[in-house]
C-alpha cells in the first residue's frame, strides 16, 4: 500500500506540474498578445500625433498679374524702340494659337549707336 501511495503521489505531482506548466504557458501567451496589442495602440497614437503636428494649413497665394510694363524692340539696323504702358496678353501661344498681345501706351524710338548701319538684310526688307 505504501508503494501504491508513493506512485499515486508521483503521478499527482506530475499532473500538478503539468497543470502549472500549462497555466504558465497560457499566461505567457496572453501577456505576449496583450503586449503586441498595446504596442500597436502606441504606434497608432504616435502616428496620429505626428500627422497632427505635421498637418499645417496650406496657403497658396496667387498675386494679381501685372498689367503695366515695358517692351524693348531691337531692329537689325540698330534702332531701339521702347514701349511703355498697359500690356494685355490675350494668348501666349501655349495652346497652339497665335500669340495675341494688346498694348495701350506710347512708343519711343531712338538710335542706340548713332546712325543705323545698312546691311543686305535691311536693304532687302526695304524692297519688299
Amino acid at each position: 500500500m505504501r508503494k501504491q501511495r508513493r506512485r499515486e503521489n508521483r503521478i499527482l505531482r506530475a499532473l500538478i506540474c503539468a497543470a502549472a506548466g500549462a497555466t504558465a504557458f497560457i499566461a505567457a501567451l496572453v501577456l505576449l498578445l496583450m503586449l503586441i496589442w498595446w504596442r500597436g495602440q502606441q504606434a497608432e497614437q504616435a502616428a496620429e500625433t505626428m500627422q497632427q503636428e505635421q498637418a499645417e494649413p496650406l496657403v497658396i497665394e496667387i498675386p494679381e498679374p501685372a498689367t503695366k510694363g515695358t517692351i524693348t524692340i531691337y531692329t537689325p539696323d540698330g534702332a531701339v524702340y521702347g514701349y511703355y504702358g498697359e500690356i494685355t496678353i490675350n494668348s501666349d501661344g501655349s495652346t497652339g494659337q497665335d500669340i495675341d498681345i494688346v498694348c495701350v501706351g506710347y512708343l519711343e524710338g531712338f538710335l542706340e549707336h548713332g546712325e543705323p548701319e545698312y546691311t543686305e538684310e535691311s536693304e532687302g526688307a526695304g524692297n519688299e
